[in-house]
This record gives structure tokens, sequence and C-alpha cells, in this order.
């Protein structure tokens, strides 16, 4: 990011303040109050502090994200999104709620990236001063450049900034918290509720490690806890359970160790779990259930080490690293090719005190085994035998680039890449500011394609960072999508389970706009806090394979509300001649099925064919399907596929409004007709492209906007479709139709009702039970048994309209701006 010019065009108005700000545009920030987790938001900067969503901040809500500024020496500091759009003219309500644990100065940034140039422009640059007290910050910015709809390569980012190179603040010279909550670009989010029944900010922190056999346990209390149950074990799903007999604490604070039940303290190398339940008697909500948190308790040998134990996939340049045990004051390392000798050695070690050692260049697919002894002073602890292997030559990933940003077209460049840990600068010469001479610096794009093998069985976490896009598939199953990113961004998968032996389709998308160009893939284990974790490393050249599976399938791995009827999809393998398909409801006889397996295999298909139908499926039913790939000439096939599931739907979707475009033909208002043609107060979709509502959706990507206007004539508003074929929602035995609506405080109160119409010209209206829907500020399921519609055919419905007034007696009312998503009728 590069210092820009100020176009920040209107006023400050602290909390407090009551200044004339222009409401009615939607938040277009993700996640404003972190209810689901960082979801959408990305890291300035990637060292020197922390970003964790917590609970008791009392901003507003639950939630709030946590800055934990530890290297104040850092350049780059802060969280951002992007994604922003912009219209010209038009006004931004921008703020955000914030507290700090010591007075100092955050920056709020807004930057437009134009390629053209000028490349950076800050449109909206203000410091403000946290206080430990929640405050609310509320600008206004006038968007006076041109459509953003109109400049598709433009973007938009959002920077919460503690620390940057080009914008000095107060209080950016030392360690701080920072806590963030309600962000938003448009409408504020509405004040929530900022109560907290949860235990939270564990001590020791969630993941840390100990270095006493005894530890206080401390926590903050939910606001309406009395008194605390205390879950406590070296077994997680004890803890989880309950299994473990509780531990009643009347104050904030346990000690676990040399006290009963752990009279004899806590033992050095072992993780502990635990959890907190808050108790309140008189409250019908008690018991609130806590988190796990857990903590390791530094062992007195070394541990966590680089490689970790049982690695297969090591690079023959792998220098050997450790975590000091307890009290240590030098290592005493020994190397050797078999475990037994290892174990039994007692001389020839390598003495260093400093926990690494350079072995210099290793063979090639040999194990090797090695132990690292700690000496204290007192005592020597003799440490495991770990083990590592070395890959052999070749692995890596199908790499194909693409002189665009959208993977369109043929791939410029196909070549293997070992690994995908690429920073290739920011720079004019192709080839060494690309990964090509044949590609561009700048609007370039790139898909790695291949298996994943694993070594060792755990629970992973997969990271990606990356300057711009970037999305990432394993097993079929989408675990990371952050394609809409203007800077250089980190982002975290969910916990994988991935077991030893097993290979997984893996695909990454990226791609590069302007700026740097850089893409990582790491991994690790998802628990950190324990001796034998996997640290974060670049996923290696060994357990990457070229794609010689089926892989991409469609629908993706595990996808649920699946139709009952589709094409099975799927990318083939690298040297697939022909394709077998099988398909059943058992996930094992689906693993284990040959051609032979009646009812399972269903078809040999030729090259070229990657598709295969399937239809009259159960109404919400799990189906499982492999496809392995044939080459009967080929002695290394054939490739056995994964198995890979969907669930049907068990309703009928009458619109999820996903299929929607900005082309002509396509668009969301030519289907779902307004105002400008039922002459009615309605408008569907917005002014300019996108149309549809892309950022406030119930589930999938879009839902619809439809503003209504009751202070002009007829004084009431609709939306209508009608279907060139009558629908059946009978379907299944379906009797209820079912809406998710969502409106803004700020609504006028008009009633929202529902009219349908079937094939005979019968009607019949039901209207909202909840005379304020219209100004409720989170999705809510409207149920409506079809019976309630008395007279007209459920099986031939042929128009529905949605409305907000009184058609049957129109008097001039409010307006205002709703949202409709996931249409469907079910039971």
């Amino acid at each position: 990011m590069n210092r820009g010019l100020v176009h920040l065009t209107c006023c400050v108005l602290l909390l407090g303040g009551s200044g004339a700000l222009v409401w009615g545009q939607a938040n277009q920030i993700q996640n404003p109050e972190f209810d689901n987790g960082l979801t959408s938001w990305g890291r300035y900067g990637t060292t020197g502090y922390t970003v964790s969503v917590v609970t008791g901040a009392q901003l507003s809500g639950a939630n709030a994200a946590l800055i934990d500024v530890t290297d104040a020496s850092v350049t780059s500091i802060g969280i951002s999104q992007g994604g922003l759009k912009f219209e010209r003219g038009k006004k931004y309500p921008v703020g955000v709620t914030a507290k700090a644990d010591k007075e100092r100065e955050m920056v709020i940034l807004i930057q437009l990236h134009k390629p053209e140039g000028p490349n950076w422009i800050d449109i909206v640059l203000q410091r403000v001063a946290l206080t430990t007290k929640p405050q609310t910050f509320l600008f206004e910015y006038t968007h006076n450049d041109d459509n953003m709809a109109d400049r598709p390569t433009w973007s938009a980012s959002i920077y919460l900034m503690l620390k940057g190179a080009w914008w000095p603040m107060a209080g950016d010279t030392v360690p701080s918290k920072v806590w963030l909550d309600r962000v938003h670009v448009g409408e504020a989010p509405p004040l929530a509720d900022s109560t907290n029944p949860y235990a939270y900010e564990p001590k020791p922190a969630d993941g840390a490690t100990i270095n006493e056999t005894a530890a206080v346990l401390e926590w903050r209390r939910g606001d309406f806890a009395v008194t605390h149950n205390v879950y406590f074990s070296p077994d997680a799903e004890a803890v989880r359970a309950g299994t473990v007999a509780a531990l009643p604490a009347a104050t904030e604070r346990i000690v676990m160790g040399f006290t009963p039940p752990y009279a004899a303290g806590l033992t050095a190398g072992q993780t502990y779990y635990w959890r907190v339940d808050e108790v309140n008697e008189a409250h019908p909500q008690s018991p609130w259930q806590g988190p796990i948190w857990s903590f390791l308790v530094r062992p007195r040998t070394a541990y966590q080490p680089v490689p970790a134990d049982g690695s297969k996939f090591v690079e023959t340049d792998q220098d050997l690293s450790w975590k000091p045990g307890l009290g240590v004051l030098f290592h005493t390392v020994y190397r050797g090719d078999s475990a037994e000798q290892v174990a039994n050695a007692t001389t020839g070690g390598w003495m260093t005190v400093d926990p690494r050692w350079d072995l210099g260049p290793l063979e090639a697919n040999k194990t090797y085994y090695w132990r690292v002894d700690s000496f204290t002073g007192l005592a020597t602890h003799k440490g495991p035998v770990w083990s590592f292997t070395t890959a052999g030559p070749g692995g890596g990933l199908k790499a194909e680039y693409f002189n665009n940003r959208d993977l369109s077209g043929p791939a410029v460049v196909t070549r293997t890449d070992p690994r995908i840990d690429f920073n290739w600068g920011n720079g004019d010469v192709p080839g060494r500011n690309s990964p090509d001479p044949k590609i561009n610096v700048n609007d370039f794009s790139a898909r790695w394609t291949g298996e994943l093998a694993v070594d060792r069985t755990d629970t992973y976490v997969f990271t990606v960072t990356a300057n711009n896009g970037f999305r990432l598939w394993l097993d079929g199953r989408p675990i990371i999508d952050f394609w809409d990113n203007a800077t250089t961004e980190t982002r975290r998968s969910g916990p994988v389970p991935l077991t030893a032996g097993q290979t997984y389709p893996l695909r990454l998308e990226y791609f590069e706009g302007t700026d740097v160009a850089l893409v990582q893939l790491l991994w690790e284990s998802a628990v950190q806090s324990r001796i034998d974790t996997r640290v974060r490393e670049i996923v290696p050249r060994g357990a990457l394979g070229l794609p010689l599976k089926a892989h991409s399938p469609v629908p993706a791995n595990g996808a649920v509300n699946t139709a009952w009827s589709l094409d099975l999809a799927w990318t083939a393998g690298d040297l697939a001649k022909q394709h077998e398909v099988y398909f059943g409801t058992n996930a094992t006889a689906v693993a284990q099925a040959g051609p032979t397996t009646a009812g399972i295999y269903r078809q040999r298909l030729a090259l070229g064919t990657t598709t295969y139908t399937v239809s009259n499926l159960e109404w919400g039913r799990t189906y499982y399907w492999r496809v392995d790939e044939i080459d009967t000439t080929n002695p290394a096939g054939p490739w056995k596929g994964s198995v890979w599931s969907f669930t049907t739907a068990d309703f009928i979707v009458v619109d999820d409004f996903e299929d929607y475009t900005d082309a002509e033909g396509n668009r969301i208002y030519e289907t779902w007709i307004d105002g400008w043609t039922n002459n009615t107060g309605s408008m569907v979709g917005y002014e300019d492209a996108p149309f549809a509502e892309q950022k406030i959706v119930h589930g999938g990507k879009q839902a619809l906007p439809l503003k209504y206007n009751n202070e002009q004539p007829p004084w009431y508003s609709e939306a209508e479709r009608t279907w060139s074929t009558p629908q059946d929602w009978t379907v299944g035995n379906s009797d209820t139709l079912i809406l998710y609506v969502r409106g803004q405080a700020g609504n006028g109160p008009e009633r929202l009702y529902v009219s349908l119409h079937d094939s005979t010209g019968k009607t019949a209206t039901v209207v909202h039970p909840n005379p304020s829907a219209a100004q409720a500020t989170l999705w809510t399921p409207w149920r409506i048994p079809l019976v309630d519609f008395a007279g007209v055919n459920a099986s031939r419905i042929k128009k529905m309209v949605i409305g907000l007034g009184n058609r049957a007696s129109p008097k001039q009312g409010g307006a205002g701006l709703i949202y409709l998503d996931d249409l469907r009728v079910g039971k």
C-alpha cells in the first residue's frame, strides 16, 4: 500500500453528537460485529500482534475483535476488509465502536485502488482518540468519483490501523490492546445487548504453555454468574461432555496442582483442558456452558520437534529445531539410522545451547532418527526418539497461469510447482515479478491442482497468505474463500481432520491485481498446546502430487439442499482415458465397491464425458459417489477416487436469488416485477449494478432488496413473480411456505403480506403476524401454512406477490428497504 491523496468530503461526529448523517445505505461490511469469528476480515501486517474474537468487551453484542499489540516496532498493525463499492454522489456513514487498555490513537482508513493510477487514494483518513471507555466514532464520506460499478478494476478497502508506515498516530510505539465492534460503511448495525453470560479471558490464555506443575486458573465472570463450575482434565472429550466431576468455585479463581484432585501436581509434558460454566440458580437459563480452553505444562525434555515426529515429506536441506524443556541449560543431540541406535546412544552427541541444528545436506528418501537430551544443572532428562523421512524425487502441483484475473481462456503457462511459496515482489520485469516471462506482472491468475498426501493423523488448519484474491478447496470442499481481496491478507481454515496414509484432492486459485504479487500455502496442527504438534509451515513438496484422480466435484463435497435430479460433474485426472462412476447411499459401500458391485457401480464413461445424471432422489437424504480414473494401458492406474457426498433438500426452492446476474434479460427486477410496471410504490433491486443484494444475505451470495414507498399513492408496494408453468408446491407432502425476511430499524412500520394466485385465478392473502417485521434487523423466518391461503390450489401456483401496506384498504404510510431470501416450500 502506498501513501495516496486525501479525498474526504465531510465531517467527524463523535459519540454524543447529532450531526445530520444520511442513513439508508445498507452496511457493506461483512461480519460487522464479529459474530462469525474473523470471517471476512484480514490482517494488515503479519507480525507483532495477534487478532482474536473475544467476549465480554461490552461494546455491542457478545463479541468484539481484540488486537493485542505485542511488538510495536513492526511497521504494520491492524485489520482490514475489501469489497467496498461506492456510487457517485452518494453519502456513506462510516463508523466503529472501540476502546483501548490505554489512551492512544487509531487510524480509520478507506483506500480506493485504481490500477491505471494514482494507485492508492486515501478517500477516508481519520485519526481517532481511543480511551479505556467505549466510544462510537462516526463520519460521513461522499463519493465524488466515478461509479465503481462502471469501473470493475477499481477496488476499495477499509483499514482499522494501529501502526502504519505512512500514517503515524499517538501511542503507536508501545504495546497496547484495542477492542473493536460494530463496524459499518453504510447503515450501522443496531446496538445489540452487550451482556455476556459466559466466562471469558482465561488465564493461562488458551493454548499457552506454563512453566510450573501447578496452575492458577482465572477468568472473567459472566454478567449473571453467582458461582462457577470448573471442568478440568487431560481428556478434552471428558471436559467437553462434562463427564469429569465439576469443581465448584465461588470466585473467578481456582488452583490446580498440589491440592486434590491433583495433589501430586500437574504432569510435565501434559496438555490440560478446562471449561467454566457460569451458574445462577435463580436464572432460568443457568448454567451457561463455557468454551473449551487448553494449556500445556512445559515438559522437562525437548518438545515440539521440527520436523514433526513421523513427518515423511522433509526436504534434504531441513534444519532440526525444537522447543527447550523446563529449566534446560544445554542440549545434547543424537542422530542415527535406526531408532534403537539413537535410543541407546550415550556418546557422540552434539552439544548446543541453541535449540537448532544444521545437519547439512541429507539423503533423499531416507528415514532419520534423532533424540535431544536436556541438562538442567541438576539432572539430564533423556528425550524421546523422533524420526522423519526425507522426500524422494518428484512431488508438486499442476500450475496453470493466465494473463487475466479470472482464470479465463486457455492457460498461458502450465508447469509443475514443487510448493506454493512465492513472492514475486512489486516490479515491472516479467519472469522476475511474475511467475514466467510470458505472464504479466499485474492482472494475472493461477490455479494449482493436485493431491495432498497426509503423513500424520491429526486435525489440521490451513493458511493462505496472498496479494490479492484466493480460494482453497480440499477434498472437494471449499475451506477458504477470500477472492475479493485488495491487499496482502491472511486467511485460516477451520479445523480439518485428516488421516495418515490418505490423499485428498487440493485446489488453490489465486489472482494478482497490482502492487506486490505473493501467495503462500501453509498447514499446522489445529491444537498447538501439545508436545507433538506440527507447527505452521509451508506445505512441503513431498506432500503434494499431480492431479491424477478425479477432482473438483459438482456439487461440492458435503453440499446440502441440492436438487433431487442433478448432473454430477468433476474434472478429470491428467492421465485418465475413461471414468468409472459409483453411486449409493452408504459411504463405506461406495468406498469399497468395484465394477462388479451391483447397484453401486453405474457406468464407465468415455474420455471427455465428465458428468453423470442422477434423478428422482429422495428428499433430505445423503448420497455418496466416487469416480475412478481409468487407463488400461498404464500400469500405474486405475486411480481410485475419493468418496464425495451431497444431501438433497427437504424443501422446494421457490427462489434463492442466486441465479440472477447484471446482464440484460437476467436481472432480478426482470423476474420480480416492481412499481415501474405494476404502478405500486416498490422498487426491486438497486439502481446500479450489482442489482441484487450481495452483502446482506441469509444463504448463498445474493438476496432480493425491496424498497417500498407508501408515502405516495397508491400507498402500498408490491413485488410479484409470475410463472409460465403452474408450480406444484405439494410435492413431498409440503405444506408450508417459508420466507426469510430482514428489515432495518429506521424503516416505516408497514405490514408485510403475501398473496398467492393459482392457475384458475383464485387468490388469497396472508398478513405477517408481526406489525414490526419490516423493522427487524435480523433474518427472521416467516412460516405460512399453505392452508392459510384459503381456496388457492397449492399444486397450481401461478403468481406470488410480496407486499407492504394494505392493498385492500390503502392509506398513506411509511417507506424503507427490506431484504428477502431463501423463499421455499417445505414441512
